[in-house]
């Protein structure tokens, strides 16, 4: 049976082989993805609706892209497509129909439309498709007075909630997916041989951005070297992902026990969650002293942030931050912006000596969230270790405690 020093000895030389495997090459970033739209629906509709002739000089080309798709699954004539006269055609944004059932106005994401055609388009990024009021659209599209098309845009990993909806209410959808092959189709013929050449730009762009999240929840594969890799060392994973568990759980242990010291309580008068959450490229413990859980909201906590990083003081590669969370019941409580002022004048903007912690001395020190009830305290532990986050963790819950939970005597500034 090996023992500990050499089964660590093995994983050690593992990691090393690990190390060496070439990276992939990363994403080519677009600019819609990096400072535009996002995932946004809305503002990725408005980006939409310029390249479908949303605006005076606008080109059509995602327009005709749209039509020519849906031409391919017989939901357009193509006899009619062929007709279209591209110059009368216009692109309304979140175009509404007064409900006189529900005293609104109901609004569709886009309407294409030409002299003898309306096209209504409702567009779905993550939003579900259960409480759309398709029957108003349908009115809405009819009153054009010309034949009617519509159809359900939206990645290609639709949800059952996007599809069942669209289903019942006849609604055919269309996938990003489906629509960038006639995009790329036509633009040799029509963005590829226009004059304005800032358009044509942006286009790439916009589709460019279209296939980057056409797949919102299929999961990144591994290359050739990585699988084949992971079937030969099967082993060794494991074993890392049952230390990497052990790990975190005794981050979890850890953190109770300075919490606990510092407070003077019993470990079991804390509570976390039951497993460390993902903050993109973060893992969390959250720990929520019982007194504070009898006070105010209810809800408010420290919490121990890492990741990792090659900037440990320590022969470490984990980085850590620390954070406080106050929950009130009410916005803009008096309380909150008291502890947020306390908070601010005692904690240093660079390492001090005496004090566990600082802060950046900028907008990310401190923050609001939930419409004003919730107030975020970030700090960074003085000495950058494990240690030094523990130690940075478990007096940042005795400030608060002392000032934001304890009686009014034992405030300090």
């Amino acid at each position: 049976m090996h023992s500990e020093t050499t089964d660590l000895a093995a994983l050690e030389r593992f990691f090393e082989k690990l190390a060496l495997l070439p990276k992939p090459p990363p994403p080519i970033p677009n600019l819609f993805s990096v400072a535009g739209p996002g995932q946004n629906e809305n503002r990725l509709s408005n980006l939409m609706a310029f390249f479908m002739g949303g605006y005076p000089g606008a080109p059509h080309w995602l327009a005709k892209a749209l039509l020519h798709a849906l031409v391919r699954r017989g939901q357009f004539d193509h006899e009619h497509l062929q007709q279209i006269d591209w110059e009368t055609v216009t692109t309304e944004r979140e175009a509404g129909s007064w409900n006189a059932e529900s005293e609104t106005t109901k609004r569709l994401d886009l309407v294409v439309s030409g002299n003898d055609f309306v096209l209504g388009i409702e567009h779905k990024v993550w939003a579900s498709a259960e409480n759309n009021p398709f029957d108003a659209y349908n009115d809405l599209l009819n009153s054009y007075g010309v034949k009617a098309y519509k159809c359900i845009l939206c990645p290609d990993d639709a949800k059952q909630s996007v599809l069942a909806p669209a289903n019942s209410a006849g609604w055919p959808t269309l996938s990003y997916a489906a629509l960038l092959v006639s995009a790329y189709e036509l633009y040799g013929q029509d963005a590829a041989l226009s004059s304005q050449t800032k358009w044509q730009i942006f286009y790439q762009e916009l589709l460019q951005h279209l296939s980057s999240i056409a797949h919102p929840t299929e999961e990144k594969t591994m290359t050739k070297d990585e699988l084949l890799f992971s079937l030969k060392h099967f082993n060794d994973l494991h074993e890392a992902s049952q230390r990497l568990e052990q790990f975190e759980q005794e981050l979890m242990v850890e953190g109770k026990s300075s919490i606990a010291a510092e407070l003077g309580i019993d470990i079991n008068e804390l509570t976390t969650n039951k497993k460390p959450e993902n903050w993109k490229q973060a893992r969390v413990w959250r720990f929520i002293p019982r007194a504070w859980s009898k006070s105010h909201g209810g809800a408010s906590q420290v919490c121990l942030i890492y990741y990792p990083s090659s900037e440990s003081e320590g022969d470490e590669s984990i980085g850590f931050e620390v954070r406080a969370y106050l929950e009130s019941q009410e916005s803009n409580d008096p309380w909150l912006k008291e502890t947020e002022q306390a908070f601010l004048n005692i904690t240093p903007v660079a390492k001090q000596p005496g004090c566990s912690w600082y802060r950046d001395g900028g907008d990310n020190d401190t923050w609001y969230e939930v419409k004003g009830r919730w107030l975020a305290l970030s700090v960074w532990p003085r000495e950058y270790t494990k240690l030094g986050a523990m130690k940075a963790l478990g007096d940042l819950a005795k400030w608060v405690n002392e000032y934001a939970f304890e009686p009014e005597t034992n405030k300090t500034d």
